[in-house]
């Protein structure tokens, strides 16, 4: 009886100890993450490009500085065509792009830097067929092209 006895108080000295120790040890690995859920979120984050990536390291969108260090935002399909796209352009002009799963313009719409919005359509060549625009007086125009660029008819 003596020797049952002996060994729960072994067994009881040993869980106690155990518990102890594995107290102590989660106690160093929480005690970050509690720290670090209490701080406050950084107010700025500074870099030339933000990347997002999937579990696989692909990107699928990206926030950066164009070439004349313009922001642009753009958006990726799963074979890394730009899909989307919202950002500056040639002389100030800001837009939104669209494009088909094989990477061509398909749509943009736009408002020039004389504040002239515009709606422009194009093929699956990245012709540009339409435009839909209001120009710096108020009217409105629709222009429709074929192929080649030339226009085959302005409305009104």
């Amino acid at each position: 009886m003596a020797n049952t006895t002996g060994g729960k108080w072994i067994y009881l000295a040993v869980a106690l100890v155990g518990g102890l120790i594995g107290g102590a040890i989660s106690g160093r690995f929480a005690a970050p993450r509690l720290a670090l859920a209490a701080d406050a979120p950084p107010k700025s984050v500074a870099a030339q490009e933000i990347l997002l990536v999937d579990a696989h390291g692909r990107t699928h969108a990206a926030l950066r500085l164009d070439h004349d260090m313009m922001p642009i935002f753009q958006m990726y399909d799963d074979f890394g065509k730009t899909r989307a796209a919202i950002g500056f352009g040639k002389e100030q002009n800001l837009g939104l792009l669209l494009a088909d799963d094989a990477g061509a313009t398909r749509v943009i719409i736009g408002v020039t830097s004389d504040n002239i919005p515009s709606v422009r359509l194009f093929d699956s060549h990245g012709r540009q067929r339409t435009l839909l625009g209001v120009d710096s007086s108020g009217d409105s125009a629709l222009d429709f092209y074929d192929s080649n660029g030339h226009l085959l008819r302005e409305l009104p």
